[in-house]
């Protein structure tokens, strides 16, 4: 049976407690102006629905102290949330999360991004305390201890205070805050003695919660003013942000032909079919290796000697994109040649035929993420990686040099070989082992450690091409200099990658060299002309039907559907349709809609009507292309490794 005035209790402590949580939890997301910190009726519907289901549970202890924990938990995994999206653009979301325990290890790295934020604005942890000190309050007004109510209560709200006023944890300040804890309780306590009926009273402002929120949803249907109409991310996390298919918008046959429609052809032969016959093939793709902070794309960016001498008698591309900044998904575009629409792994078989031996070598682990598998499916003899050859991670990129032999010997005696490299020193956190050589880049930051793990990454890839030229004939060998995809150090408030189509994290370099192409330059080009273009120059024929084109054909400028790895409910967090000189970014995290030229400098915020348009059709596109679907982006089921 209910006890009416413990039921009000219940009500007003959940409801206000949590939403003094969410608002704490809205200065984070407002730090990179996702939301407003202030309170929207959406954050109020959804916590007074949540506080009255909890509170009728009263009657059962189990059940209640169940739902508690549950809120607990939830909130919890909201301030998660906002700190990871803060830091990375990464949603906590159960697919989020399964991918980053498959490969949880390479994250390590990113470890200190998250220290450093907690040291520098350590008013983060005032949430979590919050939310400890909220449960205490809820099990002590279930236990009946009203003393440890109190205290826990005042607790709340001295965190309450720090959180939204950013006050950092300083011992300087410990004595204010704590002696505000003391006066706080103190005066509660005081309160408690009052001949005052606060049970009754409570269940006054429980009933006119509920009638004042009753009223807010009523006036929400005759009024469009942003305290109505903007989401709250309390209702994201239980219903979820997705995009969604709009009936109600009519797409432009035009637009569908050109962004949703996925053409699909076998290669065609260009003038230059044949022209490398027979040449080996070494495919560099640099992990992380962003374009726009290397020279000579950014004049104060890494200057890698070896790639910029390469060029000099190199097919370049001036805009190359990886179309999604994630390692894995960079390895099925390349050896695809198109998005995930399907399994189909068509080049490396037709080189087999031909008599190519195939190998991929790595720093890091093929296990992670299960990348062993992709390279399995994709056709390699031969996959080298730390676990196999038992690398020494302190040795960074320098274990390529010790395992020259090792990689001579997985290319066979005989025959010509394909061979894919990929360096670690430049996934962040951005290791330099000879750090007196590697130092030119001066100062702090992010930015400045790539710059030298890049250099000195470069100068290691040299080497290595050097040592096996020594062990094997490299004078008939195509080499592709490209990076995996980018990395963003702050553009939009994006760092890391896999979680924007924003230029850092998609652009790389591109470089072709053999002694018989002749240097020149495309104007854009993409990872899935890769493997086109190679079959092209050894004359390979291919009857596949993939998106991909060799750029012996010249620059391909079709348009493209940019997309992030993380994802926002059942859609890639961050997708772009990139056409012509310009494009248009949706993220479902921190609510962009931009149309953006091809440098990614705004030209406008979408208006909402407009930003409906543009979302109905990077639905139709990204659906189109197998992305929409759960099971385009949840981890493979792991099968080795």
């Amino acid at each position: 049976m209910y006890q009416w005035p413990h039921l009000g209790i219940s009500l007003t402590l959940l409801f206000w407690g949590a939403l003094a949580i969410i608002y704490m939890q809205r200065k984070i997301y407002a730090l990179r102006n996702y939301v407003d910190a202030r309170p929207r009726l959406d954050d109020v519907w959804v916590l007074c629905l949540s506080a009255v289901v909890v509170a009728l549970a009263q009657p059962w202890p189990f059940l209640y102290g169940f739902l508690i924990a549950l809120a607990g938990v939830s909130l919890f995994i909201m301030w998660l949330d906002v700190v990871l999206i803060h830091l990375f653009g990464f949603e906590v979301n159960f697919s989020n999360v399964k991918i980053f325990l498959q490969g949880a290890e390479s994250f390590s790295g990113d470890s200190r991004e998250i220290i450093e934020a907690i040291v520098k604005r350590s008013w983060f942890l005032a949430t979590p305390l919050a939310i400890v000190a909220f449960m205490v309050v809820l099990y002590a007004q279930m236990a009946g201890s009203g003393r440890v109510r109190d205290v826990a209560l005042a607790a709340v709200l001295v965190l309450f205070l720090m959180g939204i006023t950013k006050s950092r944890f300083r011992l300087i300040g410990a004595p204010v805050w704590l002696g505000l804890l003391a006066g706080v309780a103190v005066l509660f306590d005081y309160l408690a003695t009052v001949g005052v009926d606060w049970p009754w009273w409570h269940l006054v402002m429980a009933m006119m919660l509920l009638l004042g929120v009753a009223v807010l949803k009523l006036l929400a249907q005759f009024s469009d003013a942003p305290f109505f109409t903007v989401r709250s991310p309390a209702r994201d996390f239980i219903r979820g942000a997705r995009l969604s298919p709009n009936s109600g918008v009519h797409l432009k046959e035009g637009d569908v032909q050109r962004h949703v429609t996925l053409p699909q052809e076998a290669p065609q032969p260009s003038e230059s079919f044949g022209l490398c016959r027979n040449a080996n093939v070494i495919l560099v793709t640099m992990e992380s290796l962003a374009r726009d902070y290397i020279q000579p794309f950014n004049a104060d960016g890494a200057n890698l000697e070896f790639m910029s001498q390469f060029a000099k008698k190199a097919l370049v591309s001036r805009m190359h994109y990886a179309c999604c900044p994630n390692t894995n998904r960079a390895i099925q575009h390349i050896y695809q040649g198109n998005y995930p629409v399907n399994g189909d792994y068509p080049f490396l078989p037709l080189l087999k035929e031909k008599g190519y031996r195939t190998a991929y070598m790595m720093i890091s682990r093929t296990r992670f993420f299960n990348l062993c598998d992709i390279l399995d499916e994709a056709g390699f003899d031969a996959v080298l990686d730390r676990d196999s050859l038992g690398l020494d991670p302190e040795r960074g990129d320098y274990a390529l040099l010790d395992s020259v032999d090792t990689v001579n010997e997985a290319l066979g005696q005989e025959g010509p070989f394909f061979l894919h490299l990929k360096n670690e020193q430049t996934h962040s956190p951005y290791q330099v082992v000879n750090k007196e050589r590697f130092c030119r880049h001066q100062g702090e930051g992010r930015e400045i450690s790539f710059r030298n793990a890049a250099e000195e990454a470069d100068s290691v890839l040299s080497d290595f091409l050097v040592a096996l030229g020594k062990r094997r004939d490299l004078s008939n060998t195509l080499i592709i200099y490209t990076g995996d995809h980018g990395q963003s150090f702050g553009e939009f408030g994006y760092v890391s990658h896999s979680s924007s189509s924003v230029n850092g994290q998609v652009r790389t370099p591109l470089v072709m060299s053999h002694p018989d192409l002749p240097a020149g330059e495309v104007a854009r080009s993409t990872h899935f002309d890769v493997m086109p273009t190679v079959l092209d120059l050894l004359g390979v024929p291919c009857e596949a039907r993939i998106f991909g084109r060799s750029l012996m054909h010249g620059a391909n400028q079709r348009p493209l559907l940019l997309y992030s790895q993380t994802r926002k409910g059942n859609a890639p967090s961050n997708a772009s349709l990139l056409d012509d000189d310009g494009k248009v970014m949706v993220d479902l995290i921190y609510g962009y809609r931009y149309r953006l030229d091809a440098e990614d400098q705004i030209i406008e915020k979408l208006a909402p009507a407009e930003a409906g348009y543009q979302e109905a059709l990077l639905y139709t596109a990204l659906e189109e292309r197998g992305l929409i679907s759960g099971s385009a982006f949840s981890p493979r089921p792991k099968t080795g490794g």
